[in-house]
């Protein structure tokens, strides 16, 4: 029996949420079906929220599922579904650390296809975006590092420039 309430916009985001956060768990652990499954679940509750909202801070909706979708996907290896989701994803709406945060899946996901040049552009909008990001996510710092690492002698000045900021040579 479903508690009264339990369809309100915050009850819809909180539960959203958390099914968000056990898919980020199950995916960092390679749970790979059981992450999905998350996601999925997630997306149909933000299905019946029917709008981006921002209660308690959650920044739930629509757009938010994609946007872990793509951290979901990029932590499971899936580089592709992560780039197939991540660039239809119009995520201007949201707060500054969102956005951040879906250029540096798509720049994760750039560098695990080596698309160096790709992966770089997006480190450099999300450091735009929410510097951050970039300086204190270790998944973003070991990006820059395994460009930098790729790139070697050649590596760009911009991209050896990131590493420095980010402190992600160290």
């Amino acid at each position: 029996m479903e508690e009264q309430g339990s369809d309100s916009p915050q009850a819809l985001s909180v539960l959203g949420s958390l099914h968000l956060a056990l898919a980020l768990v199950h995916a960092r652990s390679s749970a790979r079906s059981e992450a999905k499954e998350e996601i999925d679940k997630a997306r149909g509750i933000a299905a019946r929220l029917g709008e981006n909202r921002n209660d308690f801070n959650l920044e739930f909706g629509p757009v938010n599922v994609e946007i872990q979708a793509v951290s979901t996907a990029v932590d499971l290896g899936d580089a592709g579904e992560a780039l197939d989701i991540g660039l239809t994803i119009d995520a201007e709406d949201l707060s500054p650390e969102r956005q951040g945060r879906l250029l540096m899946d798509l720049g994760r996901a750039h560098a695990q296809r080596r698309h160096g040049g790709e992966a770089l552009d997006c480190l450099l909008r999300a450091e735009a975006v929410a510097p951050e990001i970039i300086q204190t996510h270790q998944a973003a710092r070991a990006t820059i590092r395994e460009l930098v690492l790729i790139a070697g002698p050649n590596a760009p000045r911009e991209l050896l420039e990131l590493a420095e900021r980010a402190d992600a040579l160290e």
